[in-house]
């Protein structure tokens, strides 16, 4: 992908999209345009670095350095998805380590850019205001998700959350691909894996997912909303 294309991407989807054009303008002017393989780490949870990274295209798995040594995945992000800001904002160290799924194309914005937007006026603190609150939203959805009591209804919201299909911007398309392992899901829904293996097949035989060697296909997201919304 070239860095006009995925600089494009970044600017017309998700929180950038929301932001006045001068701004977008700005905040991407010093972008540098990355490539990164598969299983590569992004950022690293207790590393002090500040810059912002904008996934354009692409699919990366989160866990985080807050809990126990061994914290499984807690989330997966896709296009366009935004990372590293809440060390820059808050001036500490990162708390999330992230890990390329599959093959990324990015944006790193350098910490040296971005601070003469906070610091030259207080209009464009706005805009970042609503990407903290943006971080806030899934850290909020993770944990409604893990109180669902309901195993098979907790799946479900888990595999619509790691497929990008819940959410501020649920804009992915109606069949998505996740490349996720049973154990992730598992461990992510606070599930056995003979109990998720269970509730896979019970959805799989209802036409909702489709699972082979590499995960699962989401087949019918209102169909998973519905039975985590309403339980049928």
């Amino acid at each position: 992908m070239e860095r006009e294309e995925g600089l494009s991407i970044l600017a017309s989807r998700g929180w950038l999209a929301g932001t006045p054009p001068e701004f977008r303008k700005r905040f991407l002017s010093g972008a540098r345009w990355r490539s990164v393989d598969r299983g590569a780490t992004v950022t690293l949870g207790g590393e002090e670095r500040n810059d912002v990274v904008g996934l354009a295209k692409g699919t990366v798995v989160m866990t985080s350095t807050l809990g126990q040594a061994g914290t499984p995945t807690m989330h997966m992000g896709h296009s366009v998805f935004w990372m590293g800001y809440g060390p820059l904002l808050l001036e500490r160290p990162r708390d999330v380590t992230v890990v390329a799924r599959t093959q990324l194309w990015i944006a790193v914005i350098p910490r040296a850019k971005i601070l003469p937007l906070l610091d030259e006026t207080t209009r464009w603190w706005r805009c970042f205001m609503r990407l903290l609150a943006e971080y806030g939203d899934i850290s909020a959805m993770i944990a409604s998700d893990l109180l669902i009591r309901q195993s098979d209804r907790r799946l479900a919201a888990t595999i619509l959350r790691f497929a990008g299909l819940r959410g501020l911007y649920p804009d992915r398309p109606e069949q998505v691909r996740l490349e996720v392992t049973q154990s992730e899901l598992a461990e992510a829904s606070n599930l056995s894996r003979n109990a998720t293996g269970t509730i896979l097949r019970m959805l799989a035989a209802k036409g909702y997912i489709k699972t082979d060697y590499r995960g699962i296909v989401v087949c019918a997201p209102s169909r998973l909303r519905q039975l985590v919304e309403k339980g049928s």
